[in-house]
């Protein structure tokens, strides 16, 4: 069963209202949800920028390319080994 949500209201500085703000935009969560995940002990982290998602797309490409490429370099199977500790490296920093 779905717990019933109770309305709070708190009183915030300016300052502690934007940042408030300014935290819950960057995490891409509306303040409700931001200071939910704060309540449960989890400190949301920012969303990455665009950009990000699109370079772990050409890495997952060069990844799939080099190892059809394997088939007949054996030796690009380094490269991937390579590029799949990168990515794994990535998604631990996000």
């Amino acid at each position: 069963m779905k717990e019933e949500k109770v309305r709070i209201r708190v009183r915030l500085t300016e300052e502690e209202k934007e940042k408030l703000e300014r935290n819950s935009a960057l995490c891409g969560l509306t303040q409700s949800e931001y200071v939910r995940q704060l309540c449960r002990g989890i400190h949301p982290k920012p969303k990455p920028p665009d950009v990000f998602w699109r370079l772990m797309d050409e890495l997952y490409k060069a990844h799939s390319d080099l190892k059809e490429c394997a088939k007949y370099e054996p030796s690009a199977l380094e490269l991937c080994a390579e590029i799949e500790r990168l990515v794994l490296d990535l998604q631990e920093v996000i």
